[in-house]
């Protein structure tokens, strides 16, 4: 089959020109969506890093899905040594560093177990291949997004063809397909929590995404 990956303009989240969202859309022949990724890029720098950039969002009453990561395993504008150690990249401290969080990755059912979703995880990787690190929140779409909240009537529609309700794909299963993906799971302390995760933690780069599809 043939499909098209589109990615929408990058927009300015909050009031920082340094924290953007975008989603990438997969089409079919009938230029249907028929898979979709939200993604988040923030960009840190020596002046404002990880801490102090969080610390801005939180400040501007932004609900961000940046707070373990900033506050977990980022040390200045770079991931923690062992994270960099561990994902085989450089840590450098003189220049930014661009990461994504990936918040919502999703396949309607019929294109399901034809390899779309890396494939769509490939093509980001390609449009962004110096971002230092790609974070993904790992949970079942059902516990991540409501069809009804949706502001723009293709996104609506979108996850409506989903039938979410329905939805019976466990957590261990979305964790499994990330693993498979080329991520690997960042164990968060539960001593440093006031309640248990709704999610898991994953983090991948570029380089390990692309490699994955080959």
């Amino acid at each position: 089959m043939n499909f098209t990956i589109e990615f929408s303009k990058p927009e300015i989240k909050s009031s920082f020109d340094w924290q953007l969202i975008q989603e990438a859309n997969v089409l079919n022949e009938n230029n249907e969506i028929i898979a979709k990724a939200e993604i988040e890029l923030i960009t840190l720098n020596k002046h404002r890093d990880a801490l102090k950039s969080y610390a801005l969002i939180e400040s501007d009453d932004e609900a961000t899905d940046w707070e373990l990561p900033l506050n977990l395993y980022f040390k200045g504008q770079n991931l923690s040594a062992d994270l960099c150690k561990s994902l085989d990249i450089t840590a450098d401290i003189k220049k930014s560093k661009t990461h994504i969080m990936l918040e919502a990755i999703s396949v309607v059912p019929e294109y399901r177990n034809q390899g779309v979703a890396k494939l769509m995880l490939a093509e980001i990787a390609k449009k962004y291949p110096k971002v230092q690190s790609v974070t993904a929140l790992s949970m079942p779409m059902k516990m991540f997004v409501d069809a009804q909240d949706c502001e723009e009537q293709s996104a609506k529609t979108y996850y409506e063809s989903l039938s979410l309700e329905k939805e019976d794909m466990s957590a261990e299963q979305v964790a499994t397909f990330f693993e498979h993906s080329g991520f690997v799971e960042y164990n968060v302390d539960e001593a440093l929590l006031h309640e248990p995760l709704a999610f898991q933690l994953f983090i991948s780069t570029p380089s390990k995404l692309l490699a994955e599809i080959v």
